[in-house]
């Protein structure tokens, strides 16, 4: 699949089954909103939720280098590479999408992860080993907030800087803890 740039002339290649950086997210209590929530509610409440978040990042979308998509109350961000531009990129959507999350009181949880993905809209299909990972890692952990997988960590040792800081911390899981590098400040914007 090819696509293009809008700020340049030149193709921008989206390569089947590429090293990525994935971001999933999911929304906290859900079922408890779906269950106890009228359907009118909460379907307004979701697109105002999604209609938001997706307005602060359709700059960090263009020329394709980074796709969103949200199913239910799971959400993907996917960048298309590994580079320092793209971890960036999923960095700032990610920013976007938590400080989104905490203004209108949607709790989240979310892990990025690095490695061989697949992103084909026009089937609906989505999948790779990062997904597999951080989704694996959303479940085990017992923190609100975006972590980073072990397969993504050389990129952030890479990439992370002073206007882009991430800080390694201890996150409480299921079965104890473990070292996971997180954005430092996501209240402070990008």
């Amino acid at each position: 699949m090819k696509t293009y740039s809008k700020n340049t002339d030149k193709k921008t290649e989206c390569k089947d089954g590429a090293k990525r950086l994935v971001l999933y997210a999911d929304i906290m209590g859900f079922s408890h909103r779906v269950t106890f929530s009228k359907h009118k509610k909460l379907k307004k409440e979701l697109q105002g939720f999604k209609t938001f978040w997706q307005k602060r990042i359709k700059p960090l979308e263009q020329g394709n280098h980074i796709k969103s998509v949200q199913f239910s109350d799971s959400i993907l961000i996917v960048a298309n590479g590994t580079s320092k531009k793209m971890f960036n990129l999923i960095t700032k959507s990610a920013v976007c999408l938590m400080q989104s999350a905490i203004k209108l009181d949607f709790p989240i949880k979310g892990v990025l992860a690095q490695g061989e993905f697949s992103r084909d809209k026009d089937n609906e299909l989505y999948f790779g080993l990062p997904l597999v990972e951080a989704y694996q890692l959303h479940n085990e952990m017992h923190y609100y907030g975006i972590i980073v997988h072990h397969s993504a960590e050389p990129i952030v040792k890479k990439y992370s800087d002073a206007k882009n800081p991430y800080t390694k911390m201890t996150i409480p899981l299921k079965n104890g803890k473990a070292l996971h590098y997180l954005r430092h400040n996501f209240e402070r914007g990008i």
